[in-house]
């Protein structure tokens, strides 16, 4: 330090400078990785029949989903396979329209069609799905069994 001049602690100092943003760069393109609750949270979100507006139904249904004994199967897999689906999803309102399983290896396929039949088994679920109101909730109309399911 004793032989450096200002031009050369400026110099380098403006090399120093210049490499900041490029690290930030390379610290941007590392794929943050979830944890394996919140990845399978997400697919649920993805896979299940809730819109966005219903995201508090969605957000209790997953909650109680995680504490069960069928989470456990699905926990180890799912961080992999959002990765995977992780280029179907859109950014700005992570909802998918329709998985293209034909991108996808056959065990995530059969993860996705499992996690879904399980999820579209569970009568809470159906009842969303038909619109029905939920245990013990009268029905505001006398012909509800008449409408057209959403």
């Amino acid at each position: 330090m004793e032989n450096i001049t200002r031009r050369r602690f400026v110099i380098q100092s403006y090399r120093l400078l210049a490499f900041i943003p490029f690290a930030g760069v390379l610290s941007c393109t590392e794929e943050s990785k979830l944890s394996a609750e919140e990845s399978l949270k997400r697919l649920i979100y993805i896979v299940g029949p809730w819109t966005l507006e219903d995201h508090p139904i969605a957000e209790d249904f997953t909650n109680r989903f995680l504490v069960t004994e069928f989470a456990k199967e699905y926990l180890p897999k799912s961080v992999d396979l959002i990765q995977s689906l992780s280029k179907q999803i859109a950014k700005e309102s992570a909802e998918v329209k329709e998985i293209d399983l034909g991108k996808l290896p056959l065990e995530e396929q059969d993860l996705i069609m499992t996690l879904s039949k399980q999820l579209y088994s569970f009568v809470e679920v159906r009842f969303y799905v038909s619109n029905e109101p939920p245990w013990g909730a009268c029905q505001g109309n006398p012909k509800w069994h008449t409408r057209i399911p959403n």
